[in-house]
């Protein structure tokens, strides 16, 4: 069966979420830009929930995709594969949740993170006029994206996770043999 694949824009296919933390939990763990790198969220400490910087306000969930609003090729993303209850993101991250019953999340998280859509947003980010390079959602609403049916994208997922299982375990390895 041949396998159809549809354009889109991912404006059409992906939100990007503002929901404000609310809950008055004692402790909390704050995610900023310095605390996701090239898919992963590198902080995982619980803080004191009072006085809080006014720029950690958003909070995400399973599948979301945290995707920094600075510089895209320092490569400040993860996607979101652990409860993240009681996470709080700073306002410089986007919370992009993908529409699933169009797109696999973890299928938009690879898209959007592959080099070519890096290179582009970095250029995007780089005309506009400010301080530093800086991209929003309304930049990255405007890309366009063809994909293939769920099932094919799943696969898809699933042959990018194993070779990224594999490289982690080669690095690790090398690693330790280095040491």
């Amino acid at each position: 069966m041949k396998c159809e694949w549809k354009n889109y824009i991912i404006g059409d296919i992906c939100s990007s979420i503002s929901e404000t933390y609310s809950k008055d939990s004692s402790k909390v763990v704050l995610i900023n830009t310095s605390d996701i790198y090239n898919g992963d969220v590198l902080n995982h400490k619980f803080v004191e929930n009072k006085n809080l910087k006014g720029q950690f306000k958003k909070i995400f969930k399973t599948n979301d995709i945290l995707f920094s609003e600075i510089r895209p090729q320092n490569r400040r993303f993860a996607f979101i594969d652990f409860d993240s209850k009681d996470y709080i993101a700073s306002t410089k991250l986007m919370v992009l949740r993908a529409n699933q019953k169009i797109i696999s999340s973890r299928y938009l998280y690879y898209y959007l993170t592959s080099n070519n859509i890096i290179n582009e947003l970095q250029i995007l980010a780089e005309t506009r006029s400010g301080t530093f390079p800086q991209i929003t959602f309304t930049e990255l609403s405007r890309l366009e994206i063809k994909i293939p049916d769920l099932i094919t994208q799943n696969k898809i997922v699933y042959m990018i996770d194993t070779l990224n299982k594999k490289i982690k375990l080669n690095n690790y390895i090398n690693d330790n043999l280095a040491a």
